[in-house]
């Protein structure tokens, strides 16, 4: 009985040592939770890295360009003459051929009127709206630009191309309304008094406008001066091709070339009949006798003549 008592105490012992160390075992799975707070601790400055890399997306926003732009070249004096002529004879041509049918013909005024009109709006409207170009700037290979390089706004081409049409109509409301100004009285003058004024208005605008284009070493008129335009040669580019009536008012280019070629030719003409004047005038300083061996030339000739008409009196 003694032993197997001692056999049961020695049992019940070793259990409580075998619960203990069960227990003990929690202690193991602290030491992951340390790591994963740890983790957590060094994950959190990530975020900071992006807050501070942040401010480098703000947009910093160019000056807007100022003068020529480059890779342009100022329209030549001979270009600008072909583009006013060709735009003179668009706008103005059926103008002056409704007041010639109104005032001569008294006939077709309906159909000159129309023929303006229409002239008009294709030139000053619907041209520069499809291409940013008159008809003048086709034929002599022009086109306005601003100084990004880009067309300027449709309302700078209706001011340019329409101003020697606004000082026609000046004129001619100054013709009909002066003597109204100064024969009527009450509302009739007031009126007569509006339209004369804007005529004057019109007519010193056309002025300025030239003033403004010869005093300029980029030939810029009034209107290109305010809307920042440049009238430069027309070079076609990669992402320029025309097609369709563009390319039909592209090939009016041809004319330009033609009138410029033959332009030039009379120019290198004169030049060349300059320089052969100043080669003879040259030789001719260079050598001094033969001025005065003319001079002697001619006056033995006048002398043996005035010999001859002596002995024939005397005969």
């Amino acid at each position: 009985m003694g032993l197997l008592d001692k056999a049961g105490d020695v049992g019940s012992a070793k259990k409580p040592a075998a619960k203990a160390v069960a227990k003990a075992k929690p202690v193991a799975k602290a030491v992951p939770k340390a790591k994963a707070v740890a983790k957590a601790k060094a994950v959190t400055p990530a975020p900071v890295a992006v807050q501070v890399a942040s401010p480098a997306a703000v947009v910093v926003k160019k000056p807007r360009p100022q003068g020529l732009p480059e890779n342009f070249e100022i329209a030549s004096a001979n270009a600008r003459r072909i583009a006013w002529f060709t735009n003179f004879v668009v706008n103005l041509g059926p103008i002056f051929a409704f007041l010639f049918s109104v005032t001569i013909l008294d006939a077709f005024t309906t159909i000159f009127a129309l023929v303006a009109l229409i002239a008009l709006v294709l030139n000053l409207i619907v041209v520069p709206v499809m291409s940013g170009r008159t008809l003048g700037n086709f034929v002599s290979r022009t086109k306005n630009v601003n100084s990004s390089g880009s067309k300027p706004i449709f309302l700078h081409a209706l001011l340019v191309y329409s101003t020697g049409i606004f000082a026609l109509m000046g004129l001619i409301f100054l013709m009909v309304n002066v003597q109204s100004v100064m024969n009527t009285k009450g509302s009739e003058q007031i009126w007569a008094s509006i339209w004369s004024i804007l005529g004057v208005v019109f007519i010193v605008l056309f002025f300025v406008n030239v003033t403004f284009k010869n005093s300029s070493a980029l030939k810029q008129g009034l209107y290109d001066t305010l809307f920042g335009a440049y009238l430069v040669k027309h070079v076609t580019v990669a992402g320029e091709e025309s097609s369709g009536i563009i390319a039909k008012l592209e090939s009016m280019g041809t004319y330009g070339d033609r009138y410029s070629k033959r332009q030039t030719e009379k120019k290198v003409k004169r030049e060349e009949k300059a320089k052969a004047a100043e080669a003879e005038q040259a030789i001719l300083a260079e050598s001094p006798g033969t001025g005065d061996e003319e001079s002697e030339v001619k006056s033995e000739d006048s002398s043996s003549k005035s010999d001859s008409e002596a002995e024939d009196k005397s005969e």
